[in-house]
């Protein structure tokens, strides 16, 4: 015991030594390290596959290589030793592909991080002849001590899934490029018409929906992609009609082409939510306010107009921002209180997403706005259902 710790101890002092010489640079990562021009990461091999496939027409003989790292397919249309030589390959690349300008740069062998262009620079230096007499060192070193050091051995607890509860792995890509995108659902009960808590997309879910048939049906409510949705059989998965079911072990993926909005289409802001009687956002309404702004982004052609709807034709008091107010999600700032219609109420409401918009960046003439009030109702202002007369509503005026 005595001698294997004096080996542990020359062990320890000899890398100490390596990695003094080397500037904390581990020698071994020369490995199989390459720089990568990478067009897309994938949750799916087969998105990946998919979208490598893609880029053929184009002249590209893409590749993709899992990244255990990143847990992420990476697709790539070049590699090489030589970091600059790929930089001059990724930034030709984006000049002839204007839909690749997303491409980056990746540096490793898909097992770690992205190595830095100091790090890089660091690795393919010569080692010195001291640096390679303590690696010989080390060696020696380790062949004695091999034996006693073990690494600990890790035990995962295992899941256990309560009866009635299924796997299901939502993948919804763009329909035009195949890439994955971010998709949010609503979940409603077939059965008992009601609507379960919703989910996202590429997230593994465990649901339990206790209706007795275990029919659910699945809708995309992700602004800047149209409405599709799907009904499904938990149960029997692969009897229904539709092609895009697969059984993968236990889990149920569904795919979802996603198509996004044309000139003409309408979108429903279904999660932004206003207080009472004013024209200041809840908090809650930020996510799908940033689903509007990444559409916007997205395409810098589109122009979009914003109606604003509410719930009957009363007048009274409202709260509403002025040009310089960006107080968007709090009652405490110094609104202007005015006594409006509510068509007027409804225009401010619409007024405040365009000023929240500008406020990101968004130029101002991509946008108009409307207020409805009450006179596009889609339920009875005493129904059950009155309160998604308030809304606010995206037309799509014009795309690239």
């Amino acid at each position: 015991m005595i001698v294997t710790n004096i080996l542990r101890t020359g062990l320890a002092i000899a890398i100490l030594f390596i990695s003094s010489m080397t500037c904390s640079q581990d020698l071994s990562k020369l490995k199989d390290n390459k720089c990568y021009v990478v067009v897309g990461a994938f949750s799916l091999e087969k998105n990946a596959e998919a979208f490598a496939n893609g880029m053929v027409p184009q002249g590209y003989n893409a590749q993709y290589k899992y990244n255990s790292y990143r847990k992420m397919y990476y697709v790539y249309t070049f590699d090489a030793i030589n970091r600059e030589l790929t930089k001059k390959e990724l930034f030709s690349l984006r000049e002839k592909l204007s839909e690749i300008t997303g491409s980056w740069l990746y540096a490793g062998n898909f097992k770690g991080p992205h190595i830095t262009a100091e790090e890089w620079a660091a690795m393919l230096a010569e080692p010195k002849a001291d640096i390679v007499e303590a690696e010989q060192a080390v060696e020696q070193v380790q062949e004695l001590v091999v034996s006693e050091v073990k690494e600990p051995e890790v035990k995962e607890e295992p899941i256990i899934e309560e009866p009635g509860t299924f796997k299901v792995y939502i993948n919804t890509t763009n329909a035009s490029n195949q890439r994955e995108v971010k998709g949010d659902f609503k979940v409603i009960d077939m059965e008992r018409n009601k609507e379960l808590s919703p989910v996202k997309s590429h997230e593994l879910l465990r649901i339990m929906p206790k209706n007795g048939t275990n029919r659910l049906k699945f809708v995309s409510n992700t602004i800047g992609y149209k409405l599709t949705e799907l009904t499904i059989d938990l149960d029997e998965p692969l009897e229904e009609t539709n092609s895009n079911v697969e059984v993968s072990g236990d889990s149920i993926i569904i795919d979802f082409e996603m198509s996004k909005y044309q000139k003409g289409e309408f979108a429903v802001l279904w999660q932004v939510f206003f207080f009472r009687d004013a024209a200041i956002m809840k908090e809650e309404s930020v996510y799908e306010l940033n689903q509007l702004l990444r559409m916007m982004n997205e395409d810098d052609k589109m122009r979009i107009k914003i109606h604003g709807h509410t719930n009957g034709k009363s007048h009274g008091k409202v709260l509403h921002l002025d040009m310089d107010d960006k107080q968007f999600f709090s009652l405490n700032g110094s609104h202007n209180e005015d006594i409006a219609s509510a068509k007027k109420l409804s225009e401010y409401r619409a007024y405040t997403i365009q000023h929240w918009l500008m406020d990101q960046g968004v130029a101002e003439e991509r946008m108009e706005i409307v207020g409805w009030g009450g006179k596009k109702m889609l339920h009875d202002k005493h129904d059950d259902k009155a309160h998604q007369n308030v809304r606010v509503e995206i037309e799509v005026l014009e795309t690239s």
